[in-house]
């Protein structure tokens, strides 16, 4: 006759089933723990590569800009990438010839032209290449009327309420993530060796479906080849939102990021003073006929004859106020009086606040670019003393004073 087991055998048979079964939940859960933690681990590397991808970009892409061998030919930004070269031929990397539809200030979108750029095919975290976006008044060809300081990008981006996070960009950087909705990333030419896939905006830049669009708004050029080009020189407003229609990842590059050391090569200062001093203005200005708020309305940039001098002053001339002295009087400059004066001639540095400079009305007004006993003394066609006080030239480190002329 068999016995049956004893308490003790049983509880401990029972205890021995309850510890593999808490050490199989155990396991489980440890797996699941360590497969989130490293799906985190993989979305934080992914997140890190996109901003590492995307700050090298922005940085070759100013570096480019503010290193090209004049001060007058520095500032513009590259082309994008958009898909072919020389002759329309398919070629990748490169910015490209001028073409159809590529109108003076409107607005580019493309790849990063890595190989114009000088470096490798910069790819976000999930390996596509890096997208950009150029403002049409900051690309370098066609050019824009005006280039300085005081230009405005035609670049806004909204978060996904339609709030606006940023505006008036010269430029957008894009990592474009994985493909949603009906994006297609497949090769359209096997020249494009490098980055692959194709060159339509909105197979890469999201939304595709304009019904998900977030306040009407996609971020590429709808009605153009590829989705590329603006259709006029408005300001063009691009989303910034995470869901399953957006997953787009920006990097800006401002004016400033581009006038910050830009005015800082030697030249930029030396160009000031070749314009202020340059014999045919200086004749064009002293037979002036002054007119306007800032008495520069009469000012022609074509009197010049040196080709640079006439670029430079085409590009700065807001920058420039005009006004006759009551009586040849002496003015303050670089501390010290300067010989007797009949007009004088300033260049206004930076816009400080709450100085605004976006408006015709606006630059017409001579507050927005003078200040203190400058701004007293300034009236035109008439000053209303000589109580003019600042440098002779333009120095970096305070890029807010204004430059002052003393015209015999």
């Amino acid at each position: 006759m068999t016995r049956p087991p004893s308490p003790n055998r049983v509880f401990r048979q029972r205890g021995a089933v309850l510890i593999a079964v808490l050490a199989l939940l155990g396991a489980g859960a440890l797996y699941l723990f360590v497969k989130q933690l490293n799906s985190s681990q993989l979305r934080t590397a992914r997140m890190q590569n996109t901003a590492n991808a995307l700050a090298q970009a922005k940085e070759a892409l100013v570096g480019d800009a503010i290193s090209q061998p004049t001060v007058i030919s520095a500032g513009y930004l590259r082309l994008p990438d958009l898909g072919f070269g020389v002759g329309f031929v398919a070629a990748e990397g490169g910015t490209p010839p001028n073409f159809a539809g590529n109108n003076k200030d409107y607005s580019v979108i493309g790849k990063i032209p890595w190989k114009t750029l000088g470096t490798t095919s910069l790819r976000d975290g999930r390996g596509e290449c890096l997208w950009y976006v150029v403002s049409g008044r900051f690309k370098k060809f066609p050019v824009t009327d005006a280039l300085n300081w005081d230009t405005l990008g035609q670049i806004d981006v909204i978060d996904g309420s339609g709030n606006l996070i940023a505006g008036n960009l010269a430029a957008l950087i894009v990592a474009p993530g994985q493909a949603l909705d009906s994006q297609s990333h497949v090769l359209s030419d096997a020249v494009y060796t490098e980055c692959g896939g194709n060159y339509d905006a909105r197979n890469y830049l999201d939304s595709f479906d304009n019904a998900y669009a977030i306040s009407g708004e996609v971020n590429y050029f709808t009605g153009s080849t590829n989705n590329r080009v603006a259709l006029d020189s408005n300001n063009k407003r691009f989303v910034m939102a995470d869901n399953d229609h957006y997953n787009d990842r920006f990097l800006a590059v401002t004016v400033d990021d581009i006038f910050r050391p830009l005015i800082r090569r030697s030249d930029f200062t030396v160009q000031i003073g070749s314009l202020l001093y340059d014999p045919d203005f200086t004749v064009h200005l002293q037979a002036l006929a002054i007119a306007g708020g800032k008495g520069t309305d009469n000012i022609d940039c074509n009197a010049i004859a040196n080709a640079d001098n006439k670029t430079f002053c085409s590009n700065w001339k807001e920058m420039l106020l005009l006004t006759q002295l009551a009586t040849p009087s002496s003015i303050t400059i670089d501390g010290a009086p300067s010989p007797s004066c009949s007009r004088v001639l300033i260049f206004a540095g930076q816009r400080i606040a709450p100085e605004v400079r976006a408006t015709a009305a606006d630059k017409s007004n001579k507050a927005n670019y003078l200040e203190g006993t400058n701004l007293a003394a300034f009236n035109v066609p008439v000053a209303n003393s000589a109580a003019f006080s600042g440098p002779s030239a333009f120095n970096a480190n305070t890029p807010g004073a204004d430059i002052l002329r003393c015209l015999p």
